[in-house]
């Protein structure tokens, strides 16, 4: 075959192989609707968090507070930016904590802090509840103050973020809660200096989620800081969705949710 017949069939064969393409992904838009959490965790080309291999399951059922936020019209929950089938772990003895309120309107807000009362168990302690006032939608962070006793190395935590739906009747509340245990501290990277996403990154490699949010939430964040956080979201998300719990697999979609929209 000359030349010019062999270019002119690949050139047919091209064309056709771009039409069965197109023929076999008529709706394209859906596709990346349902492998979000899969492209989204290849944007930043940064660690992905993996679950220390000394975590453990959260000694108590979790919360998931009034669903849609207190007026029912919000896209997701009141989300505590937390993993819910493992505790996570900070090594900061006055850990940032971050949650993402849905609602519009604003509400009078608090945060309650337990401790567990055994190594074992599930009984809490109150340690502690702060009123933050009114809420505001977003991202919110909550740093345990200087004048506060200093959580404890080794000891386990339970935190409620709650939403006060109605002043009048203190049952009806939106809420989100989890655990965390405080860690002692294996480098000094997520405390110290240098920049933020770096740091986070290596208290990833640490796995200390709580401490690689806090420092990806601080504001303002940067677009590699947000980046960032919606590659841990997204990965968080799909190691959530494996566990059987119903109430886990939903806490999952919320944080695909937040991921798309970074």
């Amino acid at each position: 075959m000359h030349k010019p017949a062999i270019a002119a069939a690949l050139l047919t064969v091209s064309s056709l192989t771009g039409i069965f393409l197109s023929v076999g992904n008529p709706s394209w838009g859906n596709e990346v609707t349902l492998n979000a959490p899969l492209l989204i965790a290849q944007s930043s080309n940064r660690r992905g968090y993996e679950p220390p291999p000394t975590s453990r399951a959260p000694r108590r059922t979790v919360g998931g507070g009034t669903r849609g936020g207190c007026d029912g019209s919000a896209p997701i929950n009141l989300t505590a930016l937390a993993p819910q089938s493992h505790i996570g772990a900070t090594a900061a003895s006055r850990p940032t904590l971050v949650w993402y309120v849905p609602d519009e309107t604003p509400y009078q807000m608090q945060l309650q802090l337990y401790q567990y009362a055994a190594a074992e168990g599930d009984e809490l302690t109150p340690v502690k509840t702060f009123n933050l006032g009114e809420s505001q939608p977003g991202y919110k962070l909550f740093t345990l103050p200087d004048d506060e006793p200093a959580l404890t190395v080794g000891s386990t935590y339970r935190w409620k973020v709650i939403l006060q739906c109605n002043p009048g009747r203190p049952s009806q509340v939106a809420l989100d809660e989890a655990d965390l245990q405080v860690v002692a501290a294996t480098s000094g990277a997520a405390m110290g200096q240098g920049n933020l996403v770096d740091r986070a990154e290596q208290a990833i490699a640490d796995g200390l989620w709580y401490d690689a949010i806090a420092l990806l939430s601080e504001t303002p964040v940067s677009t590699e800081a947000a980046a960032y956080r919606r590659d841990l979201l997204a990965g968080l998300a799909d190691q959530e969705a494996l566990n059987p719990n119903d109430g886990i697999s939903l806490f999952s979609d919320r944080l695909s949710y937040l991921a798309e929209q970074e």
